[in-house]
């Protein structure tokens, strides 16, 4: 048996083995690159109860909100903004029996323990309003029962807390001090939001921009289940991109 090398032979295979070697790692780059951005992706959505199934994902594109629920159907719409569709709340509500939002919107069709709520908000009052806000809600279970998240481009003890309307006027439950608390919808940009509730604990997380940080925490248990929506205090915005994970509510059988 002989061996003979061949310079031309070896010449002409360099560019094809490298090549091959180069295809396979830039292969690997992409893949890797990929599996991080979907890790960190799950990592932001995280954060809240795990193994939650998807409920909705809802971007509003067919230009209509069904399976939504608003306190004022004629004050909410679908149109395009920015060059996607949103839902926008376009005028503000009356303060009703308690002191409490005045406008929301909620997902009828899903009565929910734990949940993870993600999407995208603006706020349209003018910027120079220090107390404008774009609310969410959960555990909402009657105009005068529900807990909310207040986002605002302020911090004291009504304002940018999570809050709790139990037959009364609204009341601050979370962690954080009267204006200590974080505040970012200070602008007429779109914000990303996330808000997350682990009903075995009663552990509560609102996020705003930063999905790995809350900016208001609490815990509490009081309701215990409800629907989720969204609304503001008394202003207007624009919501889209939402995404719904969550429990439903199996009510306890009676008797024996």
């Amino acid at each position: 048996m002989s061996w003979r090398f061949s310079k031309k032979k070896a010449l002409t295979d360099f560019p094809k083995r490298h090549s091959a070697l180069w295809m396979g790692a830039l292969a690997a780059m992409l893949w890797l690159a990929m599996a991080t951005k979907y890790f960190s992706i799950a990592g932001q959505v995280q954060g809240g109860p795990p193994k939650l199934p998807l409920l909705i994902s809802d971007d509003f594109k067919n230009g209509k909100a069904a399976g939504w629920l608003p306190n004022f159907p004629d004050r909410w719409r679908v149109d395009r903004e920015e060059g996607v569709f949103v839902y926008q709340l376009i005028a503000p509500g009356e303060q009703g029996k308690v002191r409490a939002p005045t406008s929301w919107s909620l997902l009828k069709e899903f009565d929910l323990t734990s949940f993870i709520f993600t999407g995208r908000m603006k706020c349209k009052t003018d910027p120079s309003v220090d107390k404008r806000d774009m609310c969410v809600f959960f555990h909402f279970q009657d105009a005068t029962h529900f807990y909310y998240v207040h986002f605002s481009a302020s911090s004291d003890d009504v304002h940018n807390v999570i809050a709790i309307v139990n037959g009364t006027d609204r009341t601050k439950i979370n962690r954080e001090p009267s204006g200590a608390s974080v505040f970012r919808l200070t602008d007429l940009k779109f914000h990303d939001f996330k808000v997350t509730c682990d009903a075995a604990t009663g552990e509560i997380k609102a996020y705003l921009d930063d999905m790995a940080t809350p900016i208001l925490t609490a815990v509490d248990k009081t309701l215990g289940h409800g629907r989720v929506g969204v609304g503001s205090f008394d202003d207007t915005g624009s919501l889209s991109d939402i995404k719904l994970w969550g429990a439903i509510f199996r009510a306890p059988k009676e008797g024996p």
